[in-house]
C-alpha cells in the first residue's frame, strides 16, 4: 500500500514555493496532529448531544455514552504525548508514521462503534461520521489510505451488525419519547443499508481522491510555470545588472567581473569566460574568467586556425557542446574537462556586425544546456559586447583626458616660470630702480601690471582644474566646518566689498553639520562665485552669501547678486572652460573665464549639484547642494554627476 507521503517534495525553488503555499498533506498541520486537535472537542459535544437528545425525549443510556465521552480526552492525550516526545522522528520516517496515524483512525473507530452499539447499531444516525475519516485521509495522505480507512469503518460497521443479529451483543435500539424506532428490525433491510452505505464509503474515497489527485496535478503544472517565471526572472535580474555594471563601471576590468560572476550564479555554473580577438584575428586571449585557474587564464593563447571550434564560433555560430574531452584535439578542450567542465556553450560577441571575441560558459553536466540557455545567453552576449565596447571607450577618453591633463600641467609650469620673472623685473621698472619713470610711463606699467596679474591667476586657476583631474595625485581629506567658513569667506571679502560700494553679507545656519571634502575645495568654490558677484555688481548693489541645510544629508550654499546678470543665451555654455558672457567681457576684460568651471568640477567631485538663475540687469543666484558625505571614489574613475540646473 502507498506510504502517506507528501505529494510535492524535493522540488526546485518555484515548486517549494507552492508546495509551501499548497501542501495539501499538511491540510490540518502535521500529519496525525489534526486528529488530536479536533478530537479535544468530540467529549464536550457528546455531552452536548446527549442533553439535547434528552431534551427532545430520546432515551439513550447515559453512563456508556459519557464513559466513551470520558475515554476520547484520554487516549487523545496519550496521542498527543506520542506525537510531541516522537516528532522529529515520525517526520523522518514516513512509513512509522502512517502506521501511528493508522492505529490513531483504528481507536477513534473503535470508540465511533461503541458509540453507535449505544445509539441504535446500523440504525444509528451516527452513522454517517465514519465518512469523516475517510475525506480526510484521502486529502491527508494518498489514495490508498483512504480506501484502507473506508475497509475499517465498513468492516467495524458489519461485524457490529452481525453481532447484534446473532445475539452475539445486545442490541440497543433508539427510544423517542417510550416508542421504540426499529427501523433496521429485519436483517434484510439492515443488510441493504449496509450495503449502500459500504458503498458510499469507498466512493467517497474513489471521489475525493481523483479530486485530490487532479489538484495536485494542477498544483504541479503551477509549480512548473512558476519554476519557468522564477528562471526568467533571475535572468532578466541578471540582464538588469550587467547593464548596471555598463552604466557605473568606467573600466574594462571590473565590468567583466561583474559580468561573468553573475552569469555564473545565473546559469548555476561553475565557470563563465571572455575571450578576446587580437587585432589581427589570429589569437583569442581570456580578458576575464569566473571558476577557473588564474593561471590557466592567464597563460592561454588560442590561434583560431587550429582551433575549428572556436572558428566557427567566431563565424557567428552559437555552438553548444553537449560532451567536452579530448577528443577534439584542442588541448584547452581537454584541460577544462580535466577540471569537471563536462559541457559549454560558446557565443559570439559581436558589434554592429563585427566579431570582437567569443563568451564561453561551461557546465559540470553532460547535455546541460538547451535551446532557452542559447537564446538567453545569445542576448546576454549582445550587452557583454557592448559593455566591453562602452568601457574600452571610456578608458581611451580617459587616456586622452590624462593627455590633456598632463599637458595643462607642462604647459602652465612652463608659463608660470619666465611670467614670474617678467612681474619682477615690471615692479623694478615701476619702483624707480633703473630710473625715473614718467606718469604716462607709469599709467602703461600698471596695465602691463594689470594684465600680467589677470593672466597669472589664468594659469593658476589652470593648474588648479588640472590637479584635480590628476588621478595621481591625492587631495587629503578634511572635515569642514560651514561656520568657520563662512566666517573666513566674510573676513576674505568684506572690505573689497566695502571699496566696491556693495554691501556683503554672510549668512550661516547653526548646528550645521561637517561636510566631507578635500583641502580648501570649498573654500576655492565658494570664493569664486563670491569674487565673481562682487567684480560683476556696480557699485551700490549687494551680495549675500547663505549657508544652510538642503535636502537631507546635503548643505546648500547660496550667493546671490544684484549685478549686470547673465544673457539668456549665454547661460548653457557657462560652465565650459574659457568662456565669458558677452557683457562680462564689457563689463571687465581681464577675466579669465575659468572660475565657474572650477566651481562645476568641485561639485562634481562632491557628486552635488548647481542651479544657477540670472536675468540680465537684474542680478545672479547660484545654488550649490553638496551632500554632508563624501563619496569615496575619485571623480575621474566616474561619469560626472553634477547636476547643473540653469533657469
Amino acid at each position: 500500500m502507498a506510504e502517506p507521503t507528501p505529494r510535492i517534495e524535493s522540488s526546485p525553488p518555484g515548486r517549494r514555493f507552492l508546495a509551501a503555499q499548497f501542501d495539501l498533506p499538511h491540510l490540518w498541520g502535521r500529519r496525525g496532529f489534526w486528529q488530536i486537535r479536533l478530537r479535544w472537542a468530540v467529549a464536550p459535544l457528546m455531552v452536548v448531544g446527549l442533553a439535547l437528545a434528552h431534551r427532545f425525549g430520546f432515551e439513550l443510556p447515559v453512563v456508556p455514552i459519557l464513559l466513551i465521552a470520558l475515554a476520547s480526552p484520554v487516549y487523545n492525550a496519550a496521542f498527543a504525548w506520542i506525537f510531541g516526545r516522537f516528532g522529529e522522528r515520525l517526520d523522518a520516517d514516513p512509513a512509522l508514521d502512517r502506521a501511528v496515524v493508522v492505529v490513531e483512525v483504528v481507536v477513534d473507530y473503535l470508540a465511533m462503534l461503541a458509540l453507535l452499539h449505544f445509539t441504535g447499531g446500523a440504525s444509528s444516525p451516527l452513522v454517517f461520521f465514519l465518512i469523516f475519516h475517510v475525506i480526510i485521509g484521502a486529502v491527508q495522505f494518498t489514495s490508498g489510505t483512504a480506501y484502507l480507512f473506508a475497509a475499517l469503518a465498513a468492516g467495524g460497521l458489519w461485524a457490529m451488525h452481525l453481532a447484534h443479529v446473532t445475539s452475539w451483543l445486545p442490541s440497543y435500539g433508539l427510544v423517542f419519547r417510550g416508542q421504540p424506532l426499529h427501523l433496521l428490525d429485519r436483517p434484510a433491510h439492515a443488510t441493504v443499508f449496509l450495503l449502500f452505505f459500504t458503498a458510499s464509503l469507498f466512493l467517497t474515497a474513489l471521489l475525493v481522491s481523483r479530486i485530490v489527485s487532479q489538484l495536485h496535478r494542477h498544483v504541479d503544472e503551477l509549480a512548473t510555470l512558476t519554476d519557468e517565471l522564477t528562471r526568467l526572472n533571475a535572468r532578466l535580474q541578471s540582464l538588469y545588472t550587467m547593464v548596471c555594471a555598463i552604466g557605473t563601471e568606467r573600466h574594462l576590468a571590473p565590468v567583466l567581473e561583474k559580468v561573468t560572476r553573475e552569469l555564473a550564479a545565473t546559469m548555476e555554473v561553475p565557470a563563465v569566460a571572455v575571450k578576446l580577438l587580437s587585432e589581427d584575428g589570429a589569437t583569442l586571449r581570456y580578458v576575464a574568467a569566473h571558476g577557473l585557474p588564474a593561471e590557466l587564464v592567464a597563460s592561454t593563447v588560442l590561434r583560431v586556425a587550429e582551433s575549428p571550434l572556436d572558428r566557427r564560433a567566431l563565424e557567428g555560430e552559437t555552438l553548444v557542446q553537449g560532451r567536452v574531452g579530448a577528443e577534439t584535439g584542442v588541448p584547452l578542450h581537454a584541460e577544462l574537462a580535466r577540471l569537471g567542465i563536462r559541457s559549454s556553450v560558446q557565443v559570439p560577441l559581436a558589434v554592429e556586425g563585427r566579431v570582437i571575441g567569443l563568451l564561453a560558459i561551461g557546465a559540470d553536466t553532460q547535455e546541460h544546456f538547451g535551446e532557452r540557455d542559447a537564446e538567453f545567453l545569445r542576448l546576454a552576449a549582445e550587452i557583454v559586447a557592448l559593455a566591453i565596447e562602452d568601457a574600452r571607450a571610456n578608458e581611451a577618453i580617459e587616456n586622452l583626458m590624462a593627455e590633456r591633463t598632463q599637458f595643462m600641467l607642462k604647459v602652465a609650469h612652463n608659463l608660470r616660470a619666465p611670467l614670474s620673472a617678467g612681474m619682477s623685473m615690471l615692479e623694478l621698472i615701476r619702483g624707480g630702480d633703473l630710473g625715473d619713470v614718467t606718469p604716462a610711463q607709469a599709467r602703461h606699467l600698471a596695465r602691463v601690471d594689470e594684465r600680467l596679474r589677470a593672466l597669472d591667476r589664468a594659469i593658476g586657476q589652470l593648474l588648479t582644474i588640472a590637479r584635480a583631474r590628476d588621478l595621481s595625485r591625492e587631495i587629503p581629506d578634511v572635515v569642514v566646518d560651514m561656520g568657520e567658513l563662512g566666517r573666513r569667506t566674510r573676513r576674505t571679502f568684506q572690505e573689497e566689498a566695502r571699496l566696491h560700494g556693495l554691501a556683503f553679507s554672510v549668512e550661516v545656519e547653526p548646528n550645521l553639520p561637517g561636510v566631507d571634502s578635500g583641502v580648501d575645495l570649498l573654500e576655492e568654490l565658494l570664493e569664486n562665485l563670491v569674487s565673481n558677484a562682487i567684480r560683476y555688481t556696480l557699485e551700490g548693489g549687494e551680495v549675500a552669501v547663505r549657508i544652510g541645510a538642503g535636502e537631507p544629508g546635503e548643505v546648500r550654499m547660496t550667493v546671490r547678486d544684484t549685478g549686470i546678470g547673465i544673457p539668456e543665451r549665454e547661460q548653457g555654455k557657462l560652465f565650459q572652460e574659457f568662456f565669458r558672457a558677452s557683457n562680462a567681457k564689457r563689463h571687465s576684460p581681464a577675466g579669465t573665464g575659468l572660475g565657474l568651471a572650477l566651481v562645476k568640477q568641485t561639485v562634481e567631485r562632491h557628486h552635488g549639484r548647481i542651479r544657477l538663475e540670472s536675468a540680465e540687469g537684474k542680478g545672479t543666484t547660484v545654488t550649490v547642494e553638496i551632500p554632508v558625505r563624501r563619496v569615496s571614489q575619485p571623480l575621474a574613475a566616474e561619469k560626472p554627476l553634477a547636476e547643473a540646473t540653469l533657469a
